[in-house]
């Protein structure tokens, strides 16, 4: 594709009719972008959830003009769209929603559904998904958690712990902050209570600073030994940690570890159109969510062919362009497509180097056509040691045809993929030398399999 297409496809893309939107204060705000999110929130659920899940927000940065654009002081990216995500241990996102500021309007809101807060009805609705009675945890920070939030949850068969500002906890029989100050490093401070049947754990831990957390299925027990570094002494030393500290950090990093997925190789294309830039994030999401499918694929089977986030993403943009492709066979001596910088590892033992397709381009049973060479080289099916003048048309491989040179039609079906190829008589001066080569490994070579 060339880039004036390119520019002029994403000059006049669309997601939404516009005719359909609605004027006046209730109009959907991401009518333009809403059928992607509703889209790709569907394919994300399809993935079964991990057991312990964690919310937290998520920027896309820009600085477009937007009304939807929000400034946060404290990001390493202060300008962008705010997005409120679940996420697993792993990254993986399953559901996200986009803070446009009408979420709590009744339109967005179930009947069934308390009113709890701006903060804590995000929590709610995206926990929308997580089925119940399965021991599902959540976890999240300060800013959503609340006492109502966790009777709440705790009543839908789901776990939840966070840590909450000292402020939302009345009468709470905690030593206050002050005291603390004066108390040494490792301070440990719990109480349990029953809000509305409902039983739930407050901690509070000294550590740099005052530590205040709540939870409706574990606790401060049993404590535990962490290092820390005192100035005083200037070394290592161990102090009481307690064991809700550690489940809080070892399951609440989800969010983050998507942030830093995404920050390596995210789409940097700039446009005036506001949804573009959000789209684009949307699409970086579901590429690093592949990925992390992949990871966790490949790990079920025991192999160690797991592909990089760069490499799956290369693979992932050469399969969209090629498969489905309709070729042609070139008339006159054949261009120099291959490309000169390729990576080692896909070379199939050629010095100048003919890179092997991917298995979705090899099994699309589209236009694989057997073409002559201007010269003759090796076929590059593993294990066989032929020279050849025949290649394929889409893939660009050197492949033999046995040793009688002529093809037939040839049905080959490998996983539900037909491939069929015309009959194709070679001259007899470009005859094979290898004897022995059979038909049956003609059938085999062709495909490359």
């Amino acid at each position: 594709m060339t880039v004036n297409k390119f520019e002029k496809i994403r000059q006049t893309i669309h997601f939404n009719d516009n005719n359909l939107n609605s004027m006046g204060p209730n109009r959907d705000k991401l009518f333009k972008i809403r059928p992607v999110i509703e889209t790709l929130r569907k394919r994300f659920l399809t993935v079964p959830l991990e057991e312990n899940l964690s919310v937290d927000e998520q920027l896309c940065s820009t600085k477009a003009r937007s009304g939807l654009k929000v400034y946060l002081p404290n990001k390493p990216h202060k300008w962008g769209y705010k997005l409120c995500v679940l996420c697993g241990v792993s990254g993986f996102a399953y559901n996200f929603e986009v803070c446009s500021g009408q979420e709590n309007q009744e339109c967005f809101c179930l009947k069934k559904e308390p009113d709890l807060g701006a903060s804590s009805n995000i929590v709610v609705r995206l926990c929308r998904v997580i089925p119940k009675n399965e021991n599902f945890k959540v976890f999240f920070d300060n800013y959503y958690t609340s006492l109502p939030l966790l009777v709440y949850l705790k009543r839908q068969a789901i776990y939840s712990l966070g840590t909450v500002r000292r402020n939302r906890l009345k009468n709470v029989k905690l030593p206050s902050d002050e005291v603390l100050k004066k108390n040494p490093r490792g301070t440990i401070g719990s109480c349990v209570t029953k809000v509305r049947g409902t039983d739930i754990t407050a901690v509070v831990w000294k550590d740099t600073k005052v530590v205040n957390l709540l939870s409706t299925f574990v606790g401060a027990d049993p404590v535990m030994k962490v290092k820390r570094f005192d100035k005083k002494l200037k070394k290592h030393v161990e102090v009481d940690c307690p064991a809700i500290i550690k489940t809080y950090n070892k399951h609440m990093g989800g969010v983050d570890l998507l942030d830093g997925l995404l920050g390596r190789h995210k789409i940097k294309t700039r446009s005036r159109k506001w949804y573009i830039r959000l789209f684009y994030h949307m699409l970086d999401v579901t590429i690093v969510n592949s990925w992390l499918l992949h990871r966790r694929i490949q790990e079920g089977k025991g192999e160690n062919k797991t592909l990089t986030l760069v490499q799956f993403r290369k693979e992932l943009a050469i399969s969209l362009c090629k498969v489905g492709q309709v070729t042609t066979p070139k008339r006159g001596r054949p261009s120099k497509e291959i490309q000169d910088n390729i990576e080692k590892k896909r070379k199939l033992g050629t010095k100048k180097g003919e890179v092997a397709p991917t298995k979705d381009i090899r099994l699309d049973g589209i236009q694989h056509w057997p073409i002559d060479r201007t010269t003759k080289t090796r076929c590059k099916m593993p294990g066989c040691d032929s020279y050849t003048w025949i290649k394929c048309s889409k893939c660009d491989i050197s492949l033999c045809c046995g040793k009688s040179r002529e093809l037939n039609t040839i049905k080959i079906q490998e996983e539900e993929n037909i491939y069929q190829a015309p009959k194709i008589e070679v001259p007899e001066e470009k005859k094979n030398p290898c004897e022995k080569a059979s038909v049956q490994e003609a059938k085999a070579n062709l495909l490359l399999v």
